[in-house]
Parts: structure tokens; C-alpha cells; sequence
């Protein structure tokens, strides 16, 4: 693996109910792409996929030195199932054509959504939770499920997503800081300590998100089982 080369491939839902979030979603992922611009350690490349009735692939593994402004426009159905199996199946494919010595020694899978799958065709919540366990388990892939204005978590336990972030619309660019952060300290990690220290940082910032977002609401989040 290449040190230092960390991939993120974000998977963003694109539905309708989304729409009220649209310049903070184009907002917060250009800030994001940005920074990593910015930083001069590591390198590091991107995956975009959008779901809404039905799945778009914007692109794999891109220099993140060469993405521009993304086209977002929310409207329709919610594929998030079809959306997350097919950027699985694609990045397998796309890491497993590649030399070894050439993969990146990070790769972050992000789903972004309000929730409530309602149009996926192609893969089940079983079939996407059993791609999960095996990219994390055989790979060592980070999946992190980034929910915004959801109060119940039926979907993130079905999914078997270890790592998730609830937050309002109004902390929806904070998601794209944090994984922004996260990206940057992977790029400079120098040592496997410090990438697992990257790893634990970043389950204490969704923590601290978590346990912000349930005293606006006041509710509690179930994310156990």
C-alpha cells in the first residue's frame, strides 16, 4: 500500500427531502476538498456517488487536486441500499486493478443522509450489511453513517455501521469538517499508532456530535445491536 494515501468515497443522498440542505451539503464538501488541496502531507483522492430514485456515479479515485464544484440537485426517491452496494462493488473493482504498492493505506466509505430508504432495486439492507463486515473486516475499510435531522436509528443498526454522526441541518458542514480533520491526520500519520489514534479521534468527535444533537432534540439515540 501507498502511505500516506488516504480515499474517501462519499455516498450522498440526493432525494428530495434533501433539497432544503442543498448549498450547505455543495458548501461543505467543496470547503472540505479545499482544505485537502491545502495540505501538502500524504495525498489523497475521492469517490462521489449520489442516491436518490436512482444511482449516479460522479466519479473514482479522482486526484483530489482535480475535483471541481459538484452538481447537487436533490429531488425523488431514496436508493440509499443501491447507492452504497454499488460504490462497494465499484471501489473493490477499481482498488483490486490496481498495483499493490499503489492502493491507498486508507480508505473511508461515508454515507450522508436524512434516512428512509424507500427505492433501492438492486441490494437489501442484509446484502449491504454483509458488504460492510467483509470491506472492514478482510480490508480494514472505515465505514462512517452521517445522519442529518433523524431521531431513529433503524437504519444505521440494519446497515451494521459501527461509526455514525447525527446532527441538525444547521451542523450539517461541521460532517464535512470532521471528516476533513480525520483526513489531514491520516495524510501526516507517520506510524500505525497514529493512525489508530486518527481512528479513535474521530469515534469521539461523532460521540460528542451524538450527545449535542440528542440535548437539542431531546431524545435519546438507540445505536446499540
Amino acid at each position: 500500500m501507498k502511505e500516506n494515501f488516504v480515499h474517501i468515497c462519499a455516498i450522498i443522498d440526493e432525494s428530495g427531502s434533501m433539497y432544503s440542505s442543498r448549498e450547505d451539503v455543495i458548501g461543505g464538501f467543496q470547503k472540505m476538498i479545499d482544505e485537502q488541496k491545502e495540505e501538502k502531507d500524504g495525498t489523497c483522492a475521492i469517490s462521489l456517488y449520489r442516491f436518490a430514485t436512482t444511482v449516479k456515479k460522479d466519479f473514482i479515485g479522482k486526484d483530489v487536486n482535480e475535483i471541481e464544484k459538484i452538481n447537487y440537485e436533490p429531488s425523488g426517491l431514496t436508493a440509499m441500499n443501491d447507492g452504497i452496494g454499488t460504490a462497494i462493488t465499484d471501489i473493490g473493482k477499481w482498488l483490486a486493478d490496481m498495483d499493490e504498492k499503489d492502493r491507498p493505506s486508507k480508505n473511508i466509505i461515508v454515507i450522508m443522509t436524512d434516512g428512509a430508504e424507500n427505492n433501492s432495486r438492486e441490494y437489501d439492507f442484509n446484502s449491504i450489511n454483509k458488504m460492510i463486515k467483509h470491506q472492514e473486516e478482510k480490508y480494514n475499510w472505515t465505514f462512517i453513517y452521517m445522519g442529518t435531522d433523524i431521531t431513529k436509528t433503524d437504519d444505521v443498526k440494519k446497515l451494521g455501521i459501527k461509526m455514525s454522526r447525527f446532527s441538525s441541518r444547521g451542523d450539517l458542514t461541521e460532517n464535512y469538517s470532521m471528516l476533513g480533520n480525520s483526513t489531514k491526520m491520516f495524510r501526516k500519520a507517520t506510524c500505525s499508532s497514529q493512525a489508530a489514534a486518527t481512528m479513535d479521534w474521530m469515534a469521539s468527535e461523532c460521540n460528542i456530535q451524538n450527545a449535542k444533537y440528542e440535548a437539542e432534540k431531546g431524545i435519546k439515540l438507540d445505536l446499540n445491536g
